[in-house]
């Protein structure tokens, strides 16, 4: 029998119970309903000190006298539950921050509006960049239910001078990357952080897509495990521990905090990451910091992952019109900007503010801003959920470890998303 993630058939059906009692506004933008009044907003901080968030919401209330917002700050932690929680209880917010791998659980569930109708309607479409249009449909469908927001593509950051001490150049091809990671693990230093613990999953992907796997295909046929190239790539990533011993001690288990404290001590000479972190490595490093993209399989330019956090609209909302007003003013580009420019701020998803010189003239951001036509995301499918939260770091860790082959853990991944699809 076949699982849904997080929402059984029985709670939709009290969700639809709900929605019918509660008198939801139609998702259509004629009429003018549910167009003015207040409005409750959820979303996590990246950095809780951060105080971009209320300074949009305090402008925004101050600009518009029809519609007021009201933030409801949850730690990322406990967002998804908080989220599938509120819908089962008919409650929660207007409209929410998003991640695109999220809407595998909620879209095809009826959780969350669909927005094509407001998108069509809406002045900056054109501006937004047409491939990331995706990051707010699910597989084999037209429908955008995420407003594109804030955006961020994987790469990799290297140790120029510890490259140049031992003669390495910047590999091109996972090949070459692995022979830089044995050649830097010497003198007590390590080449890579796997990063086995909370998050990896991300830069493991990143590593596939260059390596020209795929998740699942235009119908949403899950192919992780169908083909050579992702057990080779997936192969290699794992060759970083077994084969080369070129991670350091714990990497099998590290989360982020971890693998960025061991690349700023000097304990690692390459880490995979994004622009968020660009502005303390180039405070830590300077011009010895050194940006590549993800090598691929070949050496040729491929794919990373890319991963957006966007906006949605529940569909319980009666103020459906209001919250569009405000998740689509977060879209413009004065407000983007400021996003944008925040402390751990990501990629602006407008092309007018992509072309901007402080984009196009930075050779360290300009890798991440390339690599967006061809970037891919996490599919928006119900059984990324379960992989991400609960399957992928027990499986990788016991690949790491010998305890299973790579194509065995690989297949094992598969066969989750099966299940929940």
């Amino acid at each position: 029998m076949k699982r849904r993630s997080f929402i059984s058939a029985s709670a939709l059906a009290a969700i639809g119970a709900m929605g019918a009692a509660s008198g939801c506004s139609s998702d259509s933008t004629s009429g003018g309903k549910g167009g003015t009044g207040e409005i409750t907003y959820w979303l996590w901080q990246d950095i809780p000190t951060d105080t971009t968030w209320d300074e949009l919401a305090e402008e925004f209330n101050d600009t518009h006298e029809d519609v007021k917002v009201t933030l409801e700050k949850i730690p990322l932690d406990q967002y998804q539950n908080q989220m599938v929680t509120a819908v089962l209880n008919g409650a929660g917010p207007d409209a929410a921050r998003s991640k695109d791998w999220w809407l595998g659980q909620f879209a095809p569930q009826g959780v969350i509006s669909d927005l094509t109708e407001y998108v069509n309607k809406w002045d900056g479409k054109d501006d937004v960049v047409d491939s990331l249009w995706n990051t707010g449909r699910v597989p084999a469908e037209d429908s955008i239910y995420m407003l594109p927001h804030q955006y961020t593509t994987l790469y990799v950051y290297y140790r120029k001078d510890r490259f140049e001490k031992y003669g390495i150049t910047p590999p091109k091809s996972q090949e070459e990357f692995l022979k830089a990671a044995k050649e830097l693990t010497r003198d007590g230093n390590y080449g890579f952080d796997v990063r086995g613990g909370a998050g990896g999953q991300d830069e493991w992907l990143a590593w596939m897509y260059a390596g020209g796997a795929s998740v699942v295909d235009d119908q949403g046929k899950i192919t992780l495990d169908a083909d050579d190239a992702g057990a080779t790539a997936n192969s290699r990533y794992i060759d970083i521990v077994l084969e080369l011993e070129a991670a350091p001690p714990g990497s099998i288990t590290a989360d982020f905090a971890t693998v960025k404290k061991n690349f700023t001590s000097g304990l690692t000479g390459m880490l995979m990451h994004h622009p968020g972190t660009l502005q303390t490595m180039q405070d830590e490093f300077g011009d010895a910091l050194g940006v590549i993209p993800v090598p691929t399989s070949d050496g040729q330019p491929g794919s990373t992952l890319g991963s957006m956090s966007g906006n949605v609209i529940m569909k319980n909302s009666e103020k459906k019109e209001a919250a569009w007003t405000w998740i689509s003013w977060l879209s413009e580009p004065d407000q983007m900007k400021k996003m944008s420019d925040a402390p751990g701020g990501q990629l602006p998803i407008l092309q007018s503010a992509l072309d901007k010189p402080e984009y196009t003239d930075n050779e360290l951001l300009n890798v991440a801003v390339e690599a967006i036509p061809t970037a891919q995301t996490w599919p928006g499918i119900p059984g990324v959920a379960e992989l991400v939260d609960k399957t992928w770091n027990p499986t990788i860790q016991q690949a790491f470890q010998g305890k299973t082959t790579s194509d065995e853990a690989l297949s094992a991944m598969a066969d989750v998303l099966r299940e929940n699809a």
